[in-house]
């Protein structure tokens, strides 16, 4: 039959065609030494042998934070399928004209560099999106960049450049230029600054109208409910549905029994809902405010512009978080300290078998403050709060937290005049207030319960009337979304709710500004980037009841509410853990909760497998 040459290959492995992530993981510390350039020994200073000698199918490639000096020329052989490219944090000087090859690149990331030029062949890259070469030491760009077909985000911020491409102005699909930090004539670097609109703006009224080239053109989460105290068949008849038992636990309740074992059942009537819709909304609400300050992270303190240069409104995922220096405090898929606090006060009251004591949180806080949670490999509580870091090293907080938090108030009022105790909001911040969002659930059932121990908790490291008042008001929505009350009118739920709040103000400034955050109905009207106030209490407040306006489903809520940037994590933590209350667990969006770190999201869902046998819920 002739010679026959016989191979034996083994079939391309799915993984084989992902992604090829020889990135190096960084702490905060790294970080910071890194950009200063005290590189680690770990640091790679050239590439790989098997990435210059052999063709790989890989089509993410992330090699962030070494010390290679160049890009191989023969790259495009060598990784032919690449539509996502991550060399940031390296010591590249220059892009070799080959670099045009990368046919499907989509995505690129070259950013804190040393690069002085790109080649004119870059225009060439047709599917080419999203274009990150700020912090290099860049002096022109290809003039003719606006003719790319796909360019829609370009980052230039942090170089050299004099001029930005005319022919920028005449592309129709661009949609963010960031070019503050240069030495720009044209257009004025003043207004460069300002923001991207007024660039693309500045750039379509110069540019010369030429003919460029045109643009080309649900599964459910089930939580796996661990049931612990479950009470005995002789003790409740008729066990035979958990919906009966848990009916029939209820009129038992002089039962000393059912007494011990669920201190938290909630009285007969107490929620519209049936058992298992009750436990879908408490997960729900508890599930939503952790992924919410998860991906919320993601735009922590980032202009919108930076934003929409970052991120695709449509498709965010952990995996898109950007690693800048602030984001490296947190792992992929972790929450923040947001999160932790809502933890700290579930832990109180498990512990305490619902009964809620402000000098336990104080304890626990301060233990988080110095330790994290060391069963998650914790070595400290990463806060940004300056109120929380001033009570928790006050000598006297873990016996009188309520003194040592009026101690912070009476401080400014003593050393600020009226007007700046106005627009001061270091002492109205809204660090305390995601613990409000756990306080609404163990006594949902009684508005009065819930909020005395919100406020009692607040005010563990919060004094100021502001916080003490948003807090009520989004605990008290919360828990009469557990009730079943006013499901049909959303302006009814939080004018009841907003009622409990104002209980608290009695600065009549204070008022009208409660009102008007409570009055909000658009995303704009927040300025969540508001300089001096990004972190003010008021501000998730009105994130909250914006979105629960708005009608929007979760992740386009969330989403939404992240792209404007500010204090993201804490504004979507909040408005997160509504939303999920009002969706359900089962609701949410799969691969935000799957996404959540594995061990995090065993450690949590034991604690709210305690929470509902406290509670009697099936």
């Amino acid at each position: 039959m002739g010679n026959i040459e016989a191979h034996d290959l083994a079939p391309v492995r799915d993984d084989e065609r992902k992604e090829c992530n020889l990135s190096r993981k960084v702490t905060y510390k790294q970080y910071v030494k890194h950009l200063q350039g005290d590189f680690s020994e770990a640091c790679m200073l050239e590439w790989p042998w098997n990435i210059r000698d052999a063709v790989s199918l890989y089509e993410r490639f992330d090699a962030s934070f070494h010390r290679l000096p160049d890009i191989p020329p023969e790259l495009p052989l060598r990784l032919p399928h690449l539509h996502y490219i991550n060399l940031s944090h390296n010591q590249i000087t220059e892009i070799p004209e080959s670099f045009a090859l990368l046919f499907h690149l989509r995505t690129v990331l070259l950013n804190n560099n040393a690069i002085k030029k790109i080649p004119m062949s870059f225009i060439h890259l047709v599917k080419l999106e999203k274009l990150d070469v700020s912090h290099n030491i860049l002096r022109e760009l290809p003039e003719t960049m606006g003719t790319m077909e796909s360019l829609q985000r370009l980052n230039v911020s942090h170089n050299k450049l004099k001029t930005l491409p005319l022919s920028l102005g005449n592309s129709k699909i661009i949609k963010v230029i960031m070019a503050n930090n240069n030495r720009l004539e044209t257009p004025p670097q003043s207004l460069c600054d300002s923001g991207s609109e007024a660039t693309i703006k500045h750039l379509r009224k110069i540019c010369p109208k030429e003919n460029y080239a045109k643009p080309t053109n649900v599964k459910v989460n089930v939580f796996k409910r661990v049931r612990g105290n479950q009470l005995l068949s002789s003790t409740v008849p008729n066990p035979q549905s958990a919906q009966t038992q848990y009916i029939q636990q209820q009129t038992y309740t002089s039962n000393t029994v059912i007494k011990i074992k669920t201190p938290l059942l909630p009285p007969l009537g107490s929620s519209q809902y049936q058992a298992y819709e009750l436990r879908d909304k408490i997960v729900g609400l508890i599930y939503g405010a952790a992924i919410g300050d998860a991906i919320g992270i993601a735009t922590e303190f980032m202009s919108r512009d930076e934003c929409l240069f970052h991120y695709d409104v449509n498709s965010l995922k952990y995996t898109d978080i950007v690693r800048d220096q602030h984001r490296v405090h947190w792992k992929q898929g972790d929450w923040t300290g947001d999160f932790d606090q809502c933890v700290l006060v579930l832990d109180s009251l498990l512990h305490w078998g619902g009964v809620i004591d402000e000098l336990d949180f104080a304890k626990r806080l301060d233990e988080w403050y110095y330790h994290g949670f060391p069963e998650l490999k914790d070595v400290e509580g990463f806060t940004l709060c300056n109120t929380i870091v001033k009570a928790v090293n006050d000598p006297s907080f873990l016996s009188t937290p309520y003194v040592v938090a009026d101690s912070i108030i009476n401080f400014r009022d003593c050393h600020i005049s009226d007007k700046e105790k106005e627009s001061c909001e270091e002492f109205a911040d809204n660090g305390s207030l995601t613990r409000c969002l756990m306080l609404a659930i163990p006594h949902f059932h009684n508005i009065d319960e819930v909020v005395a121990n919100t406020v009692r908790i607040t005010k563990a490291t919060h004094a100021d009337d502001r916080c003490i008042a948003s807090a009520v008001t989004i605990a008290t929505m919360l828990a009469l979304m557990l009730q079943g009350q006013h499901i049909s009118n959303v302006d009814e739920l939080i004018n009841a709710a907003k009622q409990q709040g104002l209980k608290y103000l009695t600065d009549i400034r204070h008022i009208k500004d409660f009102e008007e955050y409570c009055s909000y109905t658009d995303l704009n009207s927040l300025n969540v980037t508001e300089p001096e106030r990004m972190s003010f209490t008021f501000k998730p407040l009105g994130a909250a009841v914006v979105s629960l306006r708005e009608t929007k489903d979760f992740r386009c809520a969330v989403s939404d509410l992240l792209m404007c940037g500010g204090d993201s994590n804490t504004n979507c933590c909040v408005t997160g853990a509504l939303l999920g209350c009002k969706v359900g667990f089962a609701s949410l969006p799969m691969e935000w909760v799957e996404g959540i770190r594995p061990k995090q999201k065993d450690w949590l869902n034991e604690k709210i497998n305690l929470l509902l046998d406290m509670m009697g819920i099936p």
